[in-house]
């Protein structure tokens, strides 16, 4: 058994008071719940076994767009409720941005308004999308990773 530390910088886009809600776990146990408030940073502990695979995970939730999305009178977004990814550390390591959180982490999308939108076009607009680490729109963005997890970051730098 093997104890990660994570440090996972988030940036909430809001107004109003109102900011997105988000969820952090990691092999689908909950380490953290709340509002991305601006510049939050979430610090979580997580047990993983030796020599296993692991997913860290962040879901935006409770997204209502009527609520969260403001369009002008010609249907332009003006203004949009999103959680940004902007840094994650492990044990102190910060990752790097475009090797590891850009190009590694997967967004699912699960936001109800996305897939009317572009389901008739799945090859353009993915429900699942790598290569982006703000979620505009209800859904996960996570990292895959295995232990021991310093090997994991040597084969990914």
């Amino acid at each position: 058994m093997e104890t990660i530390n994570f440090k996972i910088e988030l940036f909430g886009t809001g107004w109003d008071n109102v900011y997105p809600q988000c969820i952090v776990c990691a092999n689908d146990i909950e380490y953290w719940r709340g509002d991305v408030v601006e510049n939050t940073l979430v610090d979580i502990d997580i047990d993983v076994k030796d020599h296993s695979e692991n997913q860290l995970c962040i879901k935006y939730y409770n997204r209502d767009i009527g609520r969260d999305v403001i369009r002008d009178a010609q249907g332009t977004i003006v203004k949009n409720k999103q959680i940004e990814i902007r840094s994650v550390s492990l044990d102190d390591i910060e990752l790097p941005y475009y090797d590891i959180l850009f190009s590694l982490g997967c967004t699912n999308y699960t936001d109800i308004h996305y897939y009317e939108n572009f389901k008739q076009d799945p090859d353009e607009f993915p429900l699942v999308q790598n290569k982006n680490t703000i979620l505009g729109a209800e859904g996960t963005w996570s990292l895959s990773f295995t232990t021991p997890v310093y090997i994991w970051l040597l084969e990914n730098l």
